[in-house]
């Protein structure tokens, strides 16, 4: 789903190009002998109805005239027209999606759906994703907001299913570490929600009113992201703030103007893997056919109208381009593809959590054909493969991955700190958080080092709100 609900997301873009990928690497392998996976891909444009349109086109049968679906009491003979489906990138879009997936026990593995509730066997049980739940991730967020001896916090999150199961979970794991957390704020769901402003603004008075509390954990989509940092850096917001997963590594926020200003960024993102073979794949992206991928030629278009923009500010030209712009220049795709341009967006964890969503299916239709004739379509129902899936095991990067019993795959997070290197803001990786473990775990001394001065960063930041309290003093008197 990459796509022009309000904006083009070049990071979705990124993952629908590592889903072809990662098919047309199994599909030239040895892997599925004699199979060929197909696929269609659909924009949600992050709207549940619209996702739902898509949804029962996939429940409708195989090789049907129309996209509808025949309500049965038994579904065991029913052959819908696809064997799984991947996605969606969003938890409350995924969930809807999976409760009709669910009529014909379809599995659905989503490569970013991260919301605890979709651990629910009861009421997901055809879910499943290679990422963790948000249970893991908020207790690894309340862990290092313990070490690091920040004891009081405050949380910004938006007001949808994410963001309140995101919410309940981290109070959880912070009572649980003994930090305290001082406010709460919830931002519209949606940016075109007419209280947006009036929200944030909000958000911002608590902020500057909380003067003890100098750590802010931010639950939010990375479009949400950008507004609040805009508005945080006109009025001189200088804090810590700790990244979800949703926008830790989101190069386009780290691009902000001024965004150093801000102050320290600590995100939790999915775990990275080698995800070589997808630089290759988008250095020949322009050899590639582009007559049957919308996206593709939505992304060439999009080019096209931000050809004036520099370089820098290319990701905020596409982001916001207009349909009205978009017409303008049909007929004018000419640019090349600026696959480095894509490659510097590239978000590790979605990337390779999508290429593994691909393995992991491609892996259950195998142990599912191995004694039977798969070229035939009819050969087995999604619920058979739903079976294989969960039993599924991948080594990757020398370790073995899985689904557990709820049908969360135990990788772990990258710990990524956001750092001024050559006056430019970079995305490092710190640390990686073992789930089995609960610890965190250093690739070197120097990324331990970075870790454990995060302590310090407090003592900077409140040094530098009493130098602006007595410069203020001296410009009007007391206070």
């Amino acid at each position: 789903m990459p796509g022009r609900g309000i904006f083009f997301e070049i990071q979705v873009f990124l993952q629908t190009l590592a889903m072809i990928h990662a098919i047309e690497m199994i599909n030239n392998s040895t892997l599925l002998s004699g199979i060929t996976l197909g696929y269609e891909i659909y924009d949600t444009c992050a709207e549940v109805t619209k996702a739902m349109g898509a949804a029962v086109r996939f429940l409708s049968k195989f090789n049907a005239s129309k996209d509808e679906v025949e309500f049965k009491c038994n579904y065991s003979d029913y052959t819908p027209r696809v064997k799984a489906v991947i996605g969606a990138s969003y938890s409350e879009v995924t969930m809807s999606v999976s409760r009709l997936l669910n009529l014909q026990l379809i599995p659905q593995v989503s490569q970013a759906s991260s919301s605890e509730i979709l651990s629910d066997k009861i009421r997901f049980p055809s879910f499943l994703r290679t990422v963790p739940s948000d249970l893991y991730q908020t207790r690894a967020m309340a862990r290092l907001i313990h070490m690091s001896g920040w004891n009081w916090i405050g949380i910004i999150a938006t007001d949808d299913d994410y963001g309140r199961f995101a919410l309940e979970s981290f109070g959880i794991q912070a009572m649980a570490n003994n930090v305290c957390i001082a406010y709460k704020e919830m931002l519209p769901a949606f940016l075109s929600d007419s209280t947006i402003n009036a929200k944030v603004n909000q958000a911002f008075e608590k902020i500057i009113e909380e003067t003890r509390v100098n750590v802010i954990v931010v639950f939010m989509r990375q479009f949400h992201v950008m507004r609040l940092f805009q508005k945080a850096i006109e009025r001189n917001i200088n804090k810590v703030w700790i990244a979800s997963d949703n926008w830790s590594a989101a190069v386009k926020v780290s691009m902000i103007p001024y965004i150093k200003r801000l102050g320290t960024v600590v995100g939790f993102a999915f775990k990275s893997g080698n995800i070589s073979t997808f630089h290759d794949f988008l250095k020949t992206l322009h050899a590639k056919p582009m007559e049957n991928n919308k996206f593709l030629n939505e992304y060439m278009l999009l080019l096209s109208a931000c050809a004036h923009v520099k370089d820098q500010e290319l990701n905020n030209c596409i982001s916001n381009c207009t349909q009205e712009s978009l017409m303008y220049k049909a007929g004018e795709n000419n640019q090349t593809l600026k696959d480095d341009f894509l490659i510097a967006n590239i978000e590790p964890g979605f990337i390779h959590s999508t290429m593994l969503a691909v393995q992991t299916i491609a892996y259950a239709i195998r142990e599912q054909c191995q004694d039977r004739n798969c070229k035939n379509p009819f050969a087995f129902a999604p619920w058979e493969l739903l079976e294989k899936l969960k039993k599924v095991k991948i080594t990757d990067s020398e370790k073995e991955v899985h689904f557990d019993a709820k049908g969360d795959m135990n990788t772990g997070y990258d710990v990524l700190l956001w750092k001024e290197i050559n006056g430019q803001i970079e995305i490092t990786n710190m640390a990686e958080y073992d789930l089995q473990k609960d610890d965190f775990i250093f690739p070197d001394e120097e990324k331990k080092t970075d870790f454990f001065n995060l302590k310090r960063t407090i003592t900077a930041i409140r040094q530098i709100w009493i130098t602006a309290i007595y410069a203020t003093t001296k410009l009007t008197g007391p206070l």
